[in-house]
């Protein structure tokens, strides 16, 4: 299959076009700059549309990129939402087998609830109407009966990005611990495993609609921490106050405070097998 990919040069996207490459397939790539086969442009877009069979989108402005001020909100909102609807709309028109974007778990909002799958309602903070927003956003593909599916990623565990980058310093200088209280809830994935579900949406016809991207045990923050100081064997009792970072990043730090139990449903009842539903021997493969 020829596979137009967005968000290709970034930690996910990356990792992803790896995969499918090895896997047979021919990706083309939509960059802002000149490293890809397409920009944005429409008339650049429309080609890479018209020349590929499916799409994967991953492209939007980075959560945790800037504080968020009311202008990098919107340019958080523009830079999924208006750019699914061309992606959609253009799905719509040229007649592409299978349309995938990405969304995240923050579309639930902070809970405390568990087990909350892939029909459990939307919550009501800015990052789940940026979520709810962003997945209606393909309604076009839907209403011309092309397969469309989204993947609400979790807290994705890679080894050259991601929050564990951002986690591992302070560990390894034995000055790690939980974040805020430690009983938020981490719904957490292994890049790996995130790439390969991507790849089954894309290749199994079967499959359209929400899936979960996380893995099926989620941990409280605090038992993330333990676990992530036992596998380097560094002390994990020094935690980070929630009101530092609040200082620190602003609003953005309430996804870090609080969270979601989240479980991928619908990827286990359609036969997808994790390769690490486990945490430790997610982190031991990582960096153990």
């Amino acid at each position: 299959m020829k596979i137009l990919l967005t968000g290709a040069t970034g930690f996910v996207g990356s990792a992803l076009k790896a995969r499918l490459e090895a896997a047979g397939h021919e990706v083309l790539t939509v960059s802002r700059g000149p490293s890809g086969d397409h920009d944005w442009s429409p008339e650049s877009l429309a080609a890479g549309v018209e020349a590929c069979d499916g799409i994967v989108h991953l492209a939007g402005a980075g959560i945790f990129d800037k504080r968020w001020s009311d202008s990098y909100k919107r340019e958080m909102v523009d830079s999924r939402v208006e750019t699914t609807r061309r992606l959609g709309a253009l799905a719509a028109e040229k007649g592409c087998k299978v349309f995938v974007t990405a969304s995240a778990v923050g579309y639930y909002g902070a809970s405390d609830t568990e087990g909350l799958d892939e029909t459990a309602p939307p919550g009501d903070d800015f990052l789940a109407r940026l979520c709810v927003e962003w997945e209606s956003a393909a309604d076009a593909a839907r209403a011309a009966h092309i397969r469309t599916a989204c993947v609400r990623i979790g807290v994705v565990l890679g080894p050259d990005g991601g929050a564990l980058k951002q986690m591992l310093t302070p560990f390894k200088l034995g000055v790690g611990g939980p974040i805020g209280s430690g009983r938020q809830w981490m719904s957490w994935i292994h890049l790996d495993d995130l790439c390969a579900l991507f790849q089954r949406v894309v290749e199994d016809e079967d499959w359209q609609g929400a899936y979960n991207g996380t893995a099926p045990n989620p941990h409280r923050m605090k038992d993330f921490a333990k676990t992530l100081g036992r596998v380097l064997r560094r002390p994990a009792f020094l935690p980070t106050p929630g009101f530092a970072m609040k200082l620190l990043l602003g609003e953005v730090a309430d996804v870090l405070l609080t969270g979601q139990h989240v479980v991928p449903r619908r990827a286990l009842e359609g036969g997808f097998t994790f390769r690490f539903p486990d945490l430790e021997s997610a982190l031991r493969e990582l960096v153990g």
